[in-house]
């Protein structure tokens, strides 16, 4: 095989490559968008329900399983332990910034209100 020969399957091969690349890219995207338009809350929901359902009819092994030993210990409570602060405090937030600030908006209704009232009685101190 000639050095121009080798160049041109080298090339060949890069071409292969970024075709592929682009269509897995491309099927990424698909799978994301199809995602995002199936995972509804309502199926999510039903779907954990059903599951639910479906593993209560299971019968319990005898002994104890390995989920029991790992989740039920140590390591699951060092998880715990370690994100649970996090999602509390990312919860709290996002409700702080969802929900109006009353503050604000009691302290902006009083003003009004004071302001309304002074002019009350400086048209009666000029009467």
């Amino acid at each position: 095989m000639s050095l121009a020969d080798k160049i041109a399957a080298a090339q060949a091969a890069e071409v292969e490559c970024q075709r592929r690349r682009e269509a897995i890219a491309q099927a990424r995207a698909h799978l994301a968008a199809e995602v995002k338009r199936t995972a509804t809350p309502g199926r999510i929901v039903l779907s954990g329900l059903a599951l639910g359902f479906a593993v209560g009819f299971r019968e319990p092994k005898a002994g104890p399983s390995l989920a029991g030993k790992v989740l039920g210990g140590p390591l699951f409570s060092m998880v715990l332990e370690a994100v649970l602060p996090g999602i509390v405090a990312g919860i709290t937030a996002a409700a702080g910034l969802q929900e109006p600030n009353e503050d604000t908006e009691d302290a902006e209704e009083p003003a009004d209100e004071s302001e309304a009232g002074d002019d009350a009685e400086t048209a009666r101190g000029a009467a």
